[in-house]
Protein backbone atom coordinates (compact mmCIF):
# COMPACT_ATOMS: atom_id res chain seq x y z
CA UNK A 1 0.00 0.00 0.00
CA UNK A 2 2.66 2.53 1.06
CA UNK A 3 4.61 1.89 -2.48
CA UNK A 4 1.41 2.57 -4.20
CA UNK A 5 0.91 6.02 -2.41
CA UNK A 6 4.27 7.05 -3.19
CA UNK A 7 4.40 6.00 -6.71
CA UNK A 8 0.96 8.07 -7.10
CA UNK A 9 2.40 11.01 -5.09
CA UNK A 10 5.52 10.55 -6.65
CA UNK A 11 3.46 10.99 -10.56
CA UNK A 12 1.84 13.84 -8.99
CA UNK A 13 5.29 15.63 -7.67
CA UNK A 14 7.30 14.73 -10.72
CA UNK A 15 4.95 17.32 -12.96
CA UNK A 16 6.29 20.02 -10.82
CA UNK A 17 10.05 18.88 -10.84
CA UNK A 18 10.09 18.74 -14.40
CA UNK A 19 8.93 22.11 -15.08
CA UNK A 20 11.94 22.66 -12.31
CA UNK A 21 14.20 19.86 -14.49
CA UNK A 22 14.82 17.92 -11.41
CA UNK A 23 15.09 14.01 -11.44
CA UNK A 24 12.25 12.59 -9.13
CA UNK A 25 14.92 11.58 -6.30
CA UNK A 26 15.81 15.34 -5.15
CA UNK A 27 12.66 15.62 -3.68
CA UNK A 28 13.77 13.02 -1.30
CA UNK A 29 16.44 15.49 0.09
CA UNK A 30 14.40 18.40 0.08
CA UNK A 31 11.31 16.46 1.72
CA UNK A 32 13.36 15.12 4.81
CA UNK A 33 15.28 18.97 4.99
CA UNK A 34 12.04 20.26 4.66
CA UNK A 35 10.92 17.58 8.14
CA UNK A 36 14.06 17.30 10.01
CA UNK A 37 15.67 20.72 9.56
CA UNK A 38 19.94 21.14 8.73
CA UNK A 39 21.71 17.64 9.11
CA UNK A 40 24.65 16.21 8.53
CA UNK A 41 25.39 14.85 4.96
CA UNK A 42 25.53 11.20 6.37
CA UNK A 43 22.38 11.38 8.34
CA UNK A 44 20.60 13.13 5.44
CA UNK A 45 21.56 10.15 3.20
CA UNK A 46 20.74 7.59 5.47
CA UNK A 47 17.51 9.68 6.01
CA UNK A 48 16.91 9.64 2.11
CA UNK A 49 18.12 5.74 2.04
CA UNK A 50 21.19 6.48 -0.23
CA UNK A 51 24.59 5.96 0.55
CA UNK A 52 26.34 9.11 0.69
CA UNK A 53 28.74 8.61 -1.85
CA UNK A 54 25.98 8.64 -3.72
CA UNK A 55 24.47 11.72 -2.31
CA UNK A 56 27.41 13.76 -2.87
CA UNK A 57 27.05 14.32 -6.76
CA UNK A 58 22.66 14.94 -5.69
CA UNK A 59 23.61 17.50 -2.95
CA UNK A 60 26.33 19.38 -5.60
CA UNK A 61 23.77 19.50 -8.38
CA UNK A 62 20.85 21.07 -5.47
CA UNK A 63 23.41 23.33 -4.64
CA UNK A 64 24.23 24.82 -7.81
CA UNK A 65 20.67 25.23 -8.42
CA UNK A 66 20.02 27.44 -5.13
CA UNK A 67 18.05 24.66 -3.40
CA UNK A 68 20.36 24.07 -0.25
CA UNK A 69 23.08 24.99 1.10
CA UNK A 70 26.30 23.34 2.41
CA UNK A 71 28.39 24.77 5.48
CA UNK A 72 31.19 23.13 7.37
CA UNK A 73 30.66 21.43 10.98
CA UNK A 74 32.79 24.02 12.77
CA UNK A 75 34.11 21.14 15.40
CA UNK A 76 34.91 18.59 12.55
CA UNK A 77 35.84 20.75 9.46
CA UNK A 78 35.53 17.08 7.55
CA UNK A 79 32.03 16.99 7.40
CA UNK A 80 29.09 19.49 6.39
CA UNK A 81 25.53 20.44 7.28
CA UNK A 82 22.98 20.74 4.48
CA UNK A 83 20.01 22.72 4.45
CA UNK A 84 17.14 23.81 3.15
CA UNK A 85 17.81 27.46 0.99
CA UNK A 86 14.55 29.87 0.25
CA UNK A 87 13.98 28.14 -3.16
CA UNK A 88 14.08 25.01 -1.97
CA UNK A 89 11.45 25.59 0.88
CA UNK A 90 9.70 27.38 -1.74
CA UNK A 91 9.39 23.80 -3.98
CA UNK A 92 8.95 22.02 -0.58
CA UNK A 93 5.63 24.35 0.20
CA UNK A 94 4.66 23.93 -3.57
CA UNK A 95 4.85 20.35 -3.61
CA UNK A 96 2.96 19.39 -0.70
CA UNK A 97 -0.93 20.22 -1.57
CA UNK A 98 -0.59 17.42 -3.85
CA UNK A 99 0.93 14.99 -0.93
CA UNK A 100 -2.34 16.12 0.82
CA UNK A 101 -4.39 15.89 -2.23
CA UNK A 102 -3.52 12.11 -2.81
CA UNK A 103 -3.40 11.10 1.20
CA UNK A 104 -7.01 12.96 1.23
CA UNK A 105 -7.96 11.05 -1.87
CA UNK A 106 -6.80 7.67 -0.39
CA UNK A 107 -9.08 8.20 2.84
CA UNK A 108 -12.17 8.34 1.26
CA UNK A 109 -14.75 5.99 2.38
CA UNK A 110 -12.85 5.03 5.37
CA UNK A 111 -14.09 5.73 8.93
CA UNK A 112 -12.46 7.80 12.18
CA UNK A 113 -13.39 4.55 13.56
CA UNK A 114 -11.60 2.14 11.11
CA UNK A 115 -8.56 5.06 11.04
CA UNK A 116 -8.40 4.49 14.93
CA UNK A 117 -8.35 0.76 14.46
CA UNK A 118 -6.03 0.39 11.74
CA UNK A 119 -3.06 2.98 13.21
CA UNK A 120 -4.52 0.22 16.96
CA UNK A 121 -2.98 -2.36 14.73
CA UNK A 122 -0.15 -1.06 13.12
CA UNK A 123 1.07 0.47 16.76
CA UNK A 124 1.07 -3.23 17.88
CA UNK A 125 2.83 -4.65 14.91
CA UNK A 126 5.72 -1.97 15.52
CA UNK A 127 5.77 -3.26 19.27
CA UNK A 128 6.40 -6.81 17.86
CA UNK A 129 8.86 -5.66 15.56
CA UNK A 130 10.62 -3.95 17.89
CA UNK A 131 10.79 -6.72 20.63
CA UNK A 132 12.05 -9.17 17.93
CA UNK A 133 14.77 -7.00 16.90
CA UNK A 134 15.78 -6.48 20.39
CA UNK A 135 15.69 -10.37 21.00
CA UNK A 136 19.11 -12.07 21.09
CA UNK A 137 17.66 -14.91 18.77
CA UNK A 138 17.02 -12.64 15.63
CA UNK A 139 19.97 -13.09 13.33
CA UNK A 140 21.34 -9.74 11.33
Amino acid sequence: MARTVHRLYDAQAQKILDREELPIAYWYYLRVLAERGALNQLELSKRVGIASTTAVPALDSLEKRGLVQRTRDPNDRRKYFVNLKDEGRRLVDEMLPALVETISASLEGVTQKDLRIFWKVMHQIEVNLIGMSQDNDVLD
